[in-house]
């Protein structure tokens, strides 16, 4: 009985040792911009994405990977594989489909998988880009049958990073989906809305995105819900052969545009069409800024710059708007305040309309001082939006600032603080104290001692909202937003000492 069962384990190692080694062990494969790895049976189970090129010391990476597989097409487990690899086409040149994307059949590697079952999973790999082709068919009428589908996993890995404050609102993995009607973003929680009915679907983070593509406009199922914390998106297959284009790569304009310039639209998607252009005017203006200063930090900090010389003559509209509103309420000051003194309710308002009337101002004359607001609003939102998904500054150090797409994290500290969480940053420290400075320099001279105490107030007050909103931002906003108030205070304090000058 012992030699039979020794003969029967020898018999067994003998196979194994014997067997064709893409029957026993997984495929990998090797691109300039991936590393992917394949399952004996054609599911991809791992991709590794860099960002420019892998061969590059300054590199970002992102690993997607999951058990199940990221890519799996739902085959019958028990049945046999056998994988083959395509030669390289000879021809490297690119071309472009009839919907506008990659074709990948030239200048790419064929890894052929089938199973006796007459089911195939042809993957086709490029040398280069962000893009991969499957086709993938069933012989014969078994697909009838069989409940077969595509499946797009996300995996663990692929979860965004903990941000405590309100920089958790950067940190989130969405379901994307792209068509001809434009962007839908759905956030994994959203119970409601289980179906993506478009070209491109798939999900996001900050950085990264893996989408699918199909022959054509088509519904992908998502899963969704209160407690979902990992995106998965399915498609049935209902042909007996079809064609999915897949994008794992960056979230980067010029890799997005190279794959499908529909793509693109999927950047700061929740904009409004004329936000849009100013997150691309600020992203392009940022990478000429740093072709010319080859270091991020520095190249933020002049683009602030940049953007405040562009936006002089606005301003200087904006300020004479703000001196004349100035000129009025120190010239209405005394009489309002014996009005608010002496009457009450209906009378106090009757008294003050006639006052106007008198002085010649309209009621809402304070909302010309808006206009300052209005100039900087949209190019903060711009800049804000920009700067949190550009994938530079992923893992790019400046100063003591080790990842200007985190918090700058000057220390740690030996506890952890509610919503502020257990890191000291110092640059909201800096941009906050220097809003603290631009309050003390400032000095209308229109104004009355109680009216610019006043202003003063409300200065002070809007710095320790922006303290709070930027604490745990990305040290790239705050880098911004940092110098534009250095920017503010060298004014101020550039004008003090003009004035003191004169006669």
């Amino acid at each position: 009985m012992i030699e039979k069962s020794n003969r029967l384990i020898g018999i067994l190692i003998a196979c194994v040792l014997l067997a064709p080694a893409e029957l026993l062990a997984d495929l990998s494969v090797e691109t300039q911009s991936m590393s992917l790895r394949f399952s004996d049976q054609g599911s991809l189970i791992e991709a590794y994405v860099c960002y420019p090129d892998c061969r590059s010391d300054s590199a970002r990476h992102m690993r997607l990977s999951s058990d199940e597989g990221i890519v799996r097409f739902g085959q019958r487990l028990e049945s046999r594989w056998v994988h083959r690899q395509g030669l390289e086409t000879a021809n490297s040149k690119e071309s472009r489909d009839s919907q506008g994307r990659n074709s990948l059949e030239q200048g790419a590697h064929q890894h052929h998988f089938s199973d006796s079952s007459g089911q195939t999973i042809t993957w086709i790999v490029p040398d280069s880009g962000y893009l991969l082709e499957a086709r993938v068919g069933q012989a014969g009428e078994s697909l009838a049958t069989e409940s077969r589908s595509l499946e797009l996993r996300a995996g663990e890995v692929f979860k965004p990073r903990p941000a405590p404050g309100f920089g958790g609102w950067l940190e989130q993995v969405r379901y994307v989906g792209i068509g001809q009607d434009g962007v839908l973003q759905v956030g994994l929680d959203e119970e409601e809305l289980t179906q993506l009915d478009v070209e491109w679907g798939g999900f996001r983070n900050r950085f990264w995105t893996a989408l699918v593509s199909g022959d054509e406009e088509t519904v992908f199922e998502i899963l969704t819900g209160e407690e979902n914390s990992e995106a998965v998106l399915r498609r049935p297959l209902n042909q007996a052969s079809e064609n999915f284009v897949f994008y794992l790569g960056p979230v980067e304009p010029t890799a997005l545009a190279a794959a499908d310039e529909m793509l693109e639209e999927m950047l700061y998607a929740g904009l409004w069409f004329w936000l849009r252009w100013i997150c691309f005017g600020l992203f392009y203006l940022l990478g000429l800024i740093q072709s010319v200063i080859p270091v991020w930090g520095l190249a933020i900090m002049v683009l602030s710059v940049c953007v405040h010389v562009l936006m002089l003559p606005l301003s200087r509209i904006a300020e004479r708007f703000q001196q004349q509103v100035n000129a009025i309420e120190a010239r209405l000051a005394p009489e309002l305040s014996r009005i608010k003194k002496e009457y009450r309710g209906e009378e106090q308002a009757a008294k003050i309309i006639a006052l106007y009337k008198t002085e010649r101002v309209h009621p809402l004359y304070s909302l010309k001082s808006m206009l300052g607001v209005a100039v900087v609003i949209p190019v903060f939102i711009g800049a804000f939006d920009m700067l949190a998904e550009n994938i530079h500054l992923l893992n790019t150090g400046f100063l003591w600032i080790r990842d200007l797409s985190r918090p700058d994290a000057f220390a740690s500290l030996p506890f952890s603080l509610p919503f502020f969480g257990s890191e000291l940053n110092l640059l909201p420290f800096l941009m906050t104290g220097l809003s603290v400075a631009a309050s003390a320099f400032h000095s209308p001279l229109a104004l009355t001692p109680e009216l610019r105490n006043k202003q003063v107030r409300n200065m002070l007050l809007l710095a320790v909202a922006f303290f709070v909103l930027f604490y745990t931002f990305p040290a790239g906003m705050v880098l911004y937003w940092t110098t534009n108030n250095l920017i503010s205070v060298s004014k101020s304090l550039g004008k003090k000492v003009f004035t003191r000058g004169k006669p």
